[in-house]
């Protein structure tokens, strides 16, 4: 199997690259999701004014998570792929 990007897959590799590295410079919104996400999280500091923010940051966490398998879902690191050798 031959390696070759589109010039589109590698435009939309470097955007969201670029969104990470922003997000993770990002040392507010970087704790916010620790907290959010946190297993320890307390219910009761989710009110009718930051229950929408709350979810995001829940839904963009679980997201981030789901994608991650998938897109090591076809190349597990334990698995050596000779393709890619």
């Amino acid at each position: 199997m031959k390696i070759k990007l589109t010039d589109e897959q590698r435009q939309r590799m470097d955007s969201i690259w670029a969104a990470m590295d922003a997000l993770q410079k990002d040392k507010k919104f970087m704790k916010l999701m620790a907290h959010c996400c946190d297993v320890d999280f307390k219910e009761e500091e989710v009110t009718a004014e930051n229950e929408d923010d709350y979810m995001r940051l829940v839904n963009f966490y679980d997201d981030l998570c789901d994608r991650a398998d998938l897109f090591n879902l076809f190349n597990p690191p334990h698995e050596e792929d000779p393709n890619c050798a």
